[in-house]
């Protein structure tokens, strides 16, 4: 009985730090590709509406093009 119950709570644990550490990772991933997404905001408001319009971009199509990684 008492091995049982102890096999039950260890499985109980394994889960549970199994879950843990998915949500953890896809937590960092997430704060990982927000980062990425800000950088290339900020690298797309520091060109010159030359610049952008060379690309195909105006000021108005940043946070779309820095969402979708498109024309960094």
């Amino acid at each position: 009985m008492t091995t049982l119950i102890s096999h039950t709570v260890g499985s109980l644990q394994t889960s549970f730090l199994s879950a843990f550490t998915s949500h953890l990772a896809e937590l960092c991933a997430g704060a990982r590709d927000g980062l990425a997404i800000e950088a290339r905001y900020n690298a797309l408001t520091r060109k010159s509406d030359t610049d952008l319009g060379a690309v195909g971009l105006t000021r108005s199509d940043l946070a779309r093009a820095a969402l979708t990684g498109r024309h960094t």
